[in-house]
């Protein structure tokens, strides 16, 4: 046995696939919009993959190479604090990667602020080498047009024509504030040379942002320190050309601050060697002015070995005075205002390795803060935490300057005492062999620092040569195959949703904005009146059309409503129906005329009254004559037997039509008149119908639904508006119409009616007779059913 709460579910999914159904149905019967609506967005999906210029992916690795030196302790703790781990690291090669400076570096070295396009096809698009000519912007003024673009076309190896004017080829051109300089362009091809091309100027800085915009710098992992650069550009091989300048500027920028201190000590040698290749000559001329002068041709061996250990002793007093003029460069250095922009001082003759440690470490930090303030400001935590060390660099290089200098000071004390020991030595020399011994202890002493010098200005020269980056490029740039943008299946397939999506939206909007019932859910959503059938619509202009054409779906549906009437009105007797709507032309005649047919044709004596004074059609749908009517009766001219006259269509089938139009039809109805007539009908006809006019016009249904026994309200399809279903409900709430009930009238399927509402709206599947061709519609059937 079911229970009542399984009835409910099964009502409720009833309903439910119902109004999925109907859903659906709504949109089904546009199909031919929807499958329109995909052809066009495809054919402009296609169109604009067309029109849209490709653009292909570019990618090279880089390889930050982790050679940091240490700090002992400090540096540790550091890296305990997470300051200087190497994702921080990398953090900071992206942001130089992506500098300005470079950039820059990397759009004069390609000339990119000249932009070539090509005219053929359908759309213009880039060249980067296949131009004829090669066109540099030398100079801009501030009345420079970027958006003007100039058209150029090679007329031969001397002349070209740009915007309509000959110029010379390989001299500088002005035009409008820009001078620029066209050359021949050797590896163009040579059946494309004297194709017409456009170029155009970029401004610079924009075109900096832009390509600051495009190029993507990405770690492979948090971890690592590899780093993919990619960049999508529409030529592949300007893209590549722009990777691989890009990283070749970002590695002779590292090589270029690495050797800063090396370039630093290599002035510093040649200066010095400069002043003493002076000194070494004046020296060498004095031993040989002496010699000659004293005819002397050699010294005595006691002398020469003497001589030699004074040489040695001013050699080491010369490289302890170096040192000495060293230390006292790094203390001017440290003591400084201003000594973060400038280069740490050379450190040559200085052997120390704490203080060149230390010294290197200075230089190397130092290096670092200034590419982060490249990228960030002086107050990020980064670079205060590098200042810090910076400071504590410089106090540990104080005190080992310090410390240094002082073991110095001894050491050239105790040179200084050797050399007053030799000088009293050299007193006792002969006259001649003294002089000699002096001018050639200077001699020697300049050439011997020369020396050094000589083989510390290789040394540093190496050094500076053997420089490289602290990064490897591990693959060139290389670009795609294909275009990764636009994506074509995704482009379609966007186009095909819009497709579908569009007529969606249009018929959702439509339904929204609709104001006219165009489902039976419209009526029930508001009252709570039966609905006691659904008649199809009907092109035919017969207004009898269940006599004319009773096979056909219409007057099925009639028979239907016809059964449907004896549970309207069960009891036996006499019958009187009142039929009305809200307003004219929603159908209530061409209703009420044929269901008198149908209850004609069972064999039932039916009588249909024309009670619409105003606007009466029944008698013109039919062509009887309407000379006498009802009209005529109410003002007591003629009398009942007078008025009735017979339907020829229709056996059992008569008709009362409305005669004359009075000028007081409410005053007819309400003489007490209508309710004798009504009284004599039914002792001699089964069924009495009323015509009678629209309840939102006049009061004439009103007046007459006292006497009735069912009243059909005539709603019709796509016509009657939603609100005034209200008024239904209205008269339902206050029982002004007795036995209340709704016809919903003239449903048409093709204008998207309720799915599987009605009797096989337009499936009948040969089962009832179709219509035939529309003939040329009456008055009566426009009125009634159009």
């Amino acid at each position: 046995m079911t229970t009542n709460n399984e009835t409910n579910n099964l009502e409720f999914q009833d309903e439910n696939e119902l109004n999925i159904r109907e859903i659906l149905h709504k949109y089904l019967i546009h199909w031919k919009w929807f499958i329109l609506s995909v052809i066009i967005a495809t054919a402009l999906g296609y169109v604009y993959v067309k029109l849209t210029t490709p653009l292909y992916k570019i990618e090279t690795d880089l390889l930050i190479k982790d050679n940091k030196g240490n700090l002992g302790g400090q540096d540790d703790l550091l890296k305990d604090l997470d300051l200087f781990t190497s994702d921080k690291i990398i953090d900071n090669e992206i942001q130089i990667l992506q500098s300005h400076t470079l950039l820059q570096r990397t759009i004069d070295a390609l000339n990119l602020q000249t932009t070539y396009y090509s005219t053929k096809g359908v759309r213009k698009h880039e060249l980067y080498n296949r131009v004829p000519c090669k066109i540099e912007l030398l100079k801009a003024d501030d009345s420079v047009d970027y958006s003007l673009v100039y058209t150029l076309n090679l007329i031969n190896s001397k002349e070209i024509n740009i915007n309509g004017k000959k110029y010379p080829l390989g001299q500088p051109i002005n035009i409008g504030g820009a001078e620029f300089l066209v050359t021949p362009n050797p590896s163009a091809p040579k059946g494309e040379l004297n194709d017409p091309i456009e170029f155009m100027f970029n401004d610079k800085e924009l075109l900096i942002e832009s390509l600051s915009g495009k190029i993507k710098v990405d770690p492979v992992s948090k971890q690592g320190t590899v780093l993919i650069i990619t960049l999508e550009d529409a030529l592949p091989s300007r893209g590549e050309d722009i990777l691989n300048r890009l990283v070749y500027e970002y590695n002779k920028a590292a090589i270029d601050d690495k050797n800063q201190v090396t370039s630093s000590t290599l002035a510093f040698i040649k200066g010095r060697l400069e002043k003493l290749q002076e000194e070494l000559g004046t020296a060498e001329r004095k031993v040989e002015n002496y010699k000659s002068g004293n005819k002397i041709t050699d010294i005595s061996s006691q002398s020469q070995i003497f001589l030699q250990s004074v040489q040695g002793n001013d050699a080491e007093l010369s490289k302890i005075n170096i040192q000495l003029g060293v230390l006292k460069n790094i203390e001017d250095y440290l003591y400084s205002a201003r000594n973060e922009q400038s280069q740490v001082p050379s450190m040559l003759g200085i052997e120390d390795p704490t203080l060149l440690g230390l010294v290197n470490q200075l230089a190397e930090t130092q290096l670092k803060r200034q590419s982060l303030l490249q990228t960030i400001p002086e107050t990020n935590p980064i670079v205060i935490s590098i200042d810090d060390q910076i400071k504590s660099l410089k106090l540990a290089i104080s005190q080992s300057t310090k410390n240094l200098k002082s073991g110095l000071q001894v050491i050239k004390s105790q040179l200084d005492s050797k050399n007053s020991a030799f000088q009293s030595v050299i007193s006792q020399v002969p006259s001649k062999e003294r002089g000699l011994i002096d001018v050639m202890r200077q001699q020697e002493i300049k050439n011997t620092l020369f020396t050094y010098l000589l083989q510390k200005r290789e040394e540093t020269e190496i050094s500076l040569a053997s420089t490289t980056a602290d990064s490897r490029t591990i693959d060139v740039a290389r670009s795609g195959k294909f275009p990764f943008k636009p994506v074509i299946q995704m482009i379609m397939f966007v186009f095909v949703l819009i497709g579908l999506i569009t007529p969606a939206a249009i018929i959702y909007l439509l339904d929204m904005l609709n104001f006219r019932v165009s489902k039976r859910s419209d009526i029930e959503r508001v009252t709570k009146v039966p609905i006691l059938a659904e008649i199809s619509h009907s092109e035919d202009a017969s207004a009898l059309l269940v006599a004319t054409k009773p096979r056909s779906m219409v007057a099925e549906q009639l028979r239907a409503l016809r059964t449907n009437l004896n549970f309207v009105i069960p009891q036996e007797g006499h019958r009187v129906m009142l039929f009305t709507s809200s307003i004219s032309g929603e159908g209530k005649s061409f209703i009420s005329l044929n269901l008198g047919a149908s209850l004609a044709m069972s064999g039932k004596k039916v009588v249909i009254l024309e009670l619409d004074l105003r606007k009466p059609k029944l008698h013109a749908g039919l062509e009887i004559d309407n000379t006498k009517g009802l009209s005529n009766y109410l003002i007591g001219e003629v009398g009942y037997k007078d008025i009735i006259k017979k339907i020829a269509q229709q056996e059992n089938y008569y008709i009362i039509t409305c005669g004359p139009i009075p000028p007081n039809p409410a005053e007819l109805l309400v003489n007490g008149k209508i309710k004798t007539l009504l009284d004599q009908l039914k002792q001699d006809f089964d069924y009495i119908l009323l015509d009678a006019p629209p309840v939102g016009l006049v009061t004439d249904a009103q007046i007459l639904a006292e006497y009735v026994d069912a009243t059909l309200f005539i709603v019709r399809h796509n016509y009657t508006a939603k609100n005034h279903i209200t008024s239904i409900q209205n008269f339902y709430s206050s029982k002004k119409f007795r036995n209340l009930n709704i016809v919903l009238n003239s449903i048409d399927a093709n204008g998207g009616y309720g799915y599987g509402y009605g009797y096989g709206y337009g499936y009948g599947g040969g089962y009832y007779q179709d219509d035939e061709t529309s003939k040329k519609k009456s008055f009566f059937a426009k009125k009634s059913k159009s």
